[in-house]
């Protein structure tokens, strides 16, 4: 266990950002270059949420710090780590399924824009309408015919792995820190009362409403950050030798 201040936090996020540059000319890996792609894809989101957290501290230095924001762009880098350990559980078969489900993706889109351009709103109707003319009707052969293809794969699948992030997380090992630290970042993402009543001060004189949480998030949103990031990055070096589990574990010491 260790007890980290917020600067040390943050400084342990800044550690693996720098970490994360040594995947530059990484070679590809055995299962393909699919596997490949979209870990590199997945560790440059990470790398580019971290960065931004990082930002908005620098920005905002001792004052406030916009907590929500925070919260949603580390929330991300949760599913993330779950998606790219799920993937490489099999990363071959699983790539190939996570990339073509954006076939499906684009069908539910286009079907979505058209359904919705018959709208008795003008607004919607005019809009989407024309969006429809110009940009999915030249596309909607090429994006029938990727569906029909990958239809029989996923059936009526609602996401590209038929499972919930939940069974995801619980099938690699993550489910404790997606019970306590993804449910509590979901709270900001979906604005739940749990979000919303963190900028409401009841006092003797009555109640106060501010931006200034009543909590001190930053310190969730850097420890948060440094515990997701830590995670992909492991599986990253693991499966790509571009750093050791040691080299990671060494961006949370301190001298004491």
């Amino acid at each position: 266990m260790k007890y980290l201040t917020v600067d040390q936090h943050r400084e342990v996020v800044e550690r693996l950002v720098k970490l994360s540059k040594r995947a530059e000319g990484v070679r590809q890996h055995a299962a393909g270059f699919e596997y490949t792609s979209l870990m590199l894809c997945f560790l440059l989101h990470s790398k580019s949420a971290a960065e931004s957290i990082l930002r908005l501290a620098r920005a905002f230095d001792d004052g406030w710090f916009p907590v929500t924001v925070g919260y949603i762009i580390v929330r991300s880098l949760f599913e993330v780590d779950v998606t790219a350990h799920y993937i490489t559980n099999a990363p071959a078969e699983r790539s190939r399924r996570y990339i073509n489900f954006g076939d499906v993706i684009n069908k539910q889109m286009l079907d979505a824009v058209d359904r919705n351009r018959k709208s008795s709103k003008p607004s919607w109707s005019e809009g989407l309408g024309e969006e429809y003319t110009r940009y999915w009707l030249p596309r909607a052969p090429a994006i029938n015919d990727a569906f029909a293809r990958v239809r029989p794969i996923f059936g009526k699948d609602r996401s590209w792995s038929g499972k919930t992030i939940q069974k995801m997380a619980t099938e690699v090992d993550h489910i404790e820190a997606y019970e306590i630290f993804y449910k509590d970042l979901s709270s900001f993402t979906h604005v739940n009362v749990k979000a919303v009543d963190r900028f409401l001060r009841l006092g003797p004189n009555g109640p106060l409403w501010s931006q200034r949480s009543s909590e001190f998030d930053v310190g969730s949103v850097f420890r948060y950050g440094a515990i997701f990031l830590s995670c992909l990055l492991e599986t990253f070096g693991e499966q790509f030798g571009c750093w050791s589990a040691e080299d990671v574990a060494g961006c949370w010491e301190f001298e004491t």
